[in-house]
């Protein structure tokens, strides 16, 4: 009976991984043909003078291309059609994929939820014959870019101080702050290379350093970024030692991760609580299916068990928030 359920889902996995395959070298091959006429018009504005091209054959959305690709999928048609479905929630989507670190598309992350959701609404109707409850593994991508955000900003700010330390030495040693920042993308590894590297990048395609430097502080989503880029864009309009006040941000940034530390561990044991009782019911659920089936099965075949199976997911999930809501404190 498991056989033919077993090749069936091998096979469905292994034509998934073809297509996917198959499309991951067209889109390579696509992403470097638009990437060179990028590079084209980058040239172009160089060449003939800014003012003029803007002027003349660059609108506003076609500027802020040269900076960062706005598509949503590399299929023209495919493209157009979610742009005017999506509207302004593509912005969203791209932003937060930017945040997580992940080199894809919008139109790629919805087709991930779409097979996530499928996959999961197909083995939870397989096994438990509740198709809606498997409808929920849809939200998971969202879950991993939010983890993926969260990680990629910690590893940024535990990068910060040794950055900052090369920053002051920088600036002390008669260097202009865009020449440190450039020192700092090439020394360092990505998050913090890659970051900064993103903000030479801007200022040598017309951005403004405090233009730059806002994006960066709306792309790092921390409060240690933001007091970086708003202190060097006060001391560039006012003025004063900016390597003192690196040396003071720095500073500051340890102290706050020194404060994250102790925080997290003060509240380690009521959230390893929070995974004890959410994990505790599915596995008693499940251990009590191996026992007694006959007697437990009633949960999946009866509507009202089903009623509270779907009862019992949402108030565990319910709760997990509130504890871990409860648990989270800002430093």
């Amino acid at each position: 009976m498991l056989a033919p359920i077993i090749f069936s889902v091998f096979v469905f996995f292994v034509v998934i991984l073809i297509c996917l395959s198959i499309y991951y070298f067209w889109q390579r091959k696509e992403n470097l043909k638009y990437q060179s006429q990028r590079v084209e018009q980058v040239i172009n504005i160089q060449t003939l003078g800014y003012s003029e091209v803007s002027q003349s054959s660059v609108t506003e959305n076609q500027e802020q291309t040269l900076r960062r690709d706005l598509r949503v999928s590399t299929i023209p048609w495919l493209n157009d059609l979610l742009q005017r479905l999506l509207k302004n929630r593509s912005d969203f989507l791209l932003t937060l994929i930017e945040q997580s670190g992940l080199k894809i598309k919008v139109g790629e992350f919805l087709l991930f939820i779409g097979l996530v959701g499928l996959i999961g609404g197909m083995l939870v109707d397989l096994f438990f014959h509740i198709p809606l409850i498997g409808l929920v593994f849809a939200i998971l991508p969202f879950g991993l870019l939010n983890f993926l955000k969260a990680k990629r900003i910690d590893d940024f700010v535990k990068q910060l101080p040794q950055a900052l330390d090369m920053l002051g030495s920088d600036l002390r040693a008669g260097l202009d702050v865009q020449t440190g920042l450039k020192h700092l993308a090439e020394e360092f590894p990505s998050p913090l290379g890659e970051e900064f590297g993103k903000v030479i990048i801007e200022v040598n395609l017309g951005l403004s350093l405090n233009e730059a430097l806002q994006n960066l502080s709306a792309r790092v989503n921390a409060m240690d970024v933001q007091i970086l880029c708003t202190g060097i864009i006060i001391n560039r309009e006012l003025g004063g030692n900016l390597s003192e006040l690196i040396g003071s941000i720095g500073e500051t940034v340890r102290e706050r991760f020194r404060l994250k530390g102790m925080v997290k561990a003060l509240t380690a044991e009521s959230q390893m609580s929070a995974y004890l009782l959410l994990s505790l019911p599915i596995g008693i659920y499940i251990m009590l299916n191996l026992i007694a089936p006959e007697t437990y099965s009633t949960f999946v075949k009866d509507p009202m068990g089903k009623n509270i199976l779907i009862g019992c997911v949402i108030s565990m999930t319910i709760g997990y928030l509130m504890i871990n809501k409860i648990t989270k404190l800002e430093v």
